[in-house]
């Protein structure tokens, strides 16, 4: 009898600790997750949907989406208030990038629980339909040489594409305007394994300027030399600096992006943009 009581106190004692459906896992936080797909992109795994900006400035919670789209927010404990319990009433959540339309999605709670909606979400947080975003704007980088062999010396060629969806949009550059023309500059080149700023082409001279983007496509060349990078071996991606002008973004959304995020700067690394194209490597 001792036997079997001993069992059952354990048996207990696992039940409150561990999944008491079985397995060695806890039972999982709540969540509200989702996937977010580009307008113009393939789906994953062709293509690529990371980096999206999902904000929610009520619920005080931030992330990106991974490559093929997908999010997840974890909510705090409805019965824990210290921890940030979530108040009954509906909240906004915010998908941004640089070169697409705003999207967002609104959620209701009661009760600390996500409230069941046939549109939007169910009770287990996941959004019912994809979240789509329309771009406005696409920028292709192409880098010439591709591959840049030891003895390298001769220039770079850097041919940035940009295609308008819409005819009135303006993008913040940086260039030299002067009697004998325009001259564009702006590049962050950065390691794709580190992530981290290598270099920056730019000129003393130029300034961050207003530029009126030509429908159907608009070609901006920029050439650097080669000579002066002394990069090591690797697979670099050239960043063309681009802001594009609107004002649909909420105060609060740039507030929670940082206040450098516009600097010509390795903060712009994190600024919210899809661009193809713009690798080569160092051999």
């Amino acid at each position: 009898m001792q036997k079997i009581t001993s069992l059952f106190i354990a048996f207990i004692f696992f039940s409150c600790t561990e999944n008491p459906f079985g397995g060695d896992k806890k039972i999982t936080d709540k969540t509200i997750s989702g996937y977010v797909k580009l307008d113009q992109v393939e789906y994953y795994p062709k293509g690529f949907h990371g980096g999206v900006f999902v904000w929610s400035k009520d619920l005080g919670l931030q992330t990106k989406t991974d490559i093929d789209g997908s999010f997840e927010f974890v909510l705090p404990a409805s019965n824990e208030p210290s921890s940030g319990a979530i108040i009954d009433g509906d909240y906004d959540i915010h998908f941004f990038l640089g070169n697409y339309k705003i999207s967002k999605v609104t959620i209701t709670f009661a009760g600390g629980q996500v409230v069941n909606d046939d549109k939007v979400i169910n009770l287990e947080g996941e959004l019912r339909r994809d979240v789509s975003m329309t771009r406005e704007l696409g920028v292709h980088t192409t880098v010439t040489p591709e591959i840049i062999p030891s003895n390298f010396d001769s220039p770079i060629n850097v041919m940035v594409t940009i295609t308008p969806d819409r005819t009135d949009l303006y993008c913040e550059m940086k260039k030299i305007e002067n009697r004998s023309g325009v001259t564009f500059t702006g590049l962050l080149i950065k390691n794709i394994v580190t992530d981290e700023l290598t270099y920056t082409v730019d000129n003393d001279s130029a300034s961050i300027m207003r530029e009126y983007i030509d429908r159907p496509t608009q070609k901006i060349e920029i050439d650097f030399d080669y000579m002066g990078l002394n990069l090591p071996k690797g697979t670099y991606e050239i960043i063309p600096y681009m802001v594009l002008e609107r004002n649909d973004i909420p105060t609060h959304l740039l507030q929670a992006l940082g206040p450098d995020i516009y600097n010509f700067s390795e903060a712009y690394l994190d600024y919210p943009f899809y661009r193809t194209g713009g690798k080569f490597v160092i051999e």
